[in-house]
């Protein structure tokens, strides 16, 4: 890995700073030089694909007179104008009130020609076939394919999508096994990058392997690798120079020029 080559994904955008998963996040990531945004998506019940971490509009929502939403509301019970009713701005700061959830097809023409990666999280391998189908199609329509990364848990999403988008990038976060490796990279070639987490609090909850300079090694040997979730320059030294990552994962807390310092 070369400085040169190496990569900055912004979790939900810059969502250390701003409203996550929102227009104003993603745009705050390409301002500040991120080159690859990673972003999760939902479905209203009228079958829009909208972007939000959670399955509840709750954390992240409020009323639009700036209320908290009491009784727990999955996204995919409201329909897209009831979900552009609320307010995804307050929950961050006053200076964000009326921000909005955006819609995939919203997002992708906002950020086309901004020349940033648009890297959909794997949540969509939980999407029934309809939604799937308009989750794909979306993205196809954009015809912006050689800007957008997939992250799969399992190898048939990731082998399908690998074949549907030809020119995407296929980023494997599943079982790390040498038999599940070789057939990412086997499907995958050149366009795979294998994600591991980096061990600190922001981490503590996954209860799989965590990254280490021998294994990491390892991964090489199949793809690029990814390092996620970091937060301090300590922790991009040790991504950079002990694993030897070509892109990590990082909130908005270390901006793309913290490179500089390792």
């Amino acid at each position: 890995m070369s400085k040169e080559n190496f990569r900055f994904q912004a979790h939900r955008g810059d969502s250390a700073f701003y409203p996550e998963n929102t227009l104003v996040s993603y745009d705050a990531a390409v301002k500040e030089g991120y080159q690859v945004i990673e972003m999760d998506s939902k479905f209203t019940r009228d079958n829009v694909c909208i972007m939000l971490h959670d399955g509840s509009v709750n954390r992240t929502c409020r009323t639009d007179a700036g209320e908290t939403i009491a009784e727990k509301t999955p996204a995919d019970t409201l329909t897209l104008a009831e979900i552009k009713a609320l307010d995804a701005g307050l929950f961050k700061g006053e200076e964000f009130r009326g921000t909005r959830i955006p819609t995939l097809a919203e997002t992708l023409v906002f950020l086309r020609g901004k020349g940033v990666t648009l890297k959909m999280d794997n949540v969509f391998e939980s999407f029934n076939e309809e939604r799937f189908e308009i989750f794909c199609r979306t993205i196809k329509e954009a015809e912006m394919e050689d800007k957008i990364a997939f992250t799969c848990k399992t190898l048939p999403y990731f082998s399908w999508l690998a074949a549907k988008f030809p020119r995407a990038e296929m980023h494997y976060d599943g079982m790390l096994t040498d038999e599940a490796l070789t057939s990412a990279a086997r499907i995958a070639g050149d366009r795979l990058t294998v994600w591991i987490p980096y061990d600190n609090h922001a981490t503590a909850w996954f209860k799989g392997r965590k990254a280490d300079a021998d294994f990491c090694a390892e991964l090489h040997k199949y793809g690029k690798v990814g390092i996620w979730l970091i937060s301090e320059v300590s922790e991009l030294d040790d991504a950079v120079n002990r694993f030897g990552a070509d892109i990590i994962e990082t909130n908005g807390t270390l901006k793309p020029q913290a490179i500089e310092l390792v």
